[in-house]
């Protein structure tokens, strides 16, 4: 089942909002932060392959369009093709942002991961 681009931008405000959020100091705020983290790059990396679906969906059905259009209007390669880039645009911005989401909950694993290991480093000291 594929979501709607509106479905899609919901999930990635809520995605955006909580990678903003700062972390607890405690253990236990990491370890949550840690299962939280790879469940949203799990659903994150899904939502990616949703908007690209659709993204591809609406520039195939636009390259018809525009070559339809081509013959008609006679019109260049280059207006074809920036013609066809900005059918999807609404639809390259999310595939963007959860790009950026996907990788951004990447790194902030990595780096919780780290905060964790200073913490057990500072237990033994």
């Amino acid at each position: 089942m594929y979501l709607s681009k509106e479905e899609l931008t919901l999930k990635a405000e809520k995605f955006q909002a909580y990678l903003e959020k700062k972390i607890g100091p405690e253990a236990s705020d990491l370890l949550e932060r840690v299962e939280m983290l790879s469940i949203l790059i799990a659903q994150s990396g899904q939502c990616l392959a949703n908007a690209k679906y659709l993204q591809d969906q609406v520039i195939n059905g636009t390259i018809m369009e525009a070559l339809k259009n081509a013959y008609e209007e006679r019109l260049s390669p280059s207006t074809i093709n920036n013609y066809v880039k900005t059918s999807a645009k609404e639809y390259n911005y999310l595939v963007n942002w959860l790009d950026r989401i996907n990788s951004t909950a990447t790194h902030q694993l990595d780096s919780t991961r780290t905060l964790i290991s200073y913490k057990k480093a500072e237990l033994n000291l």
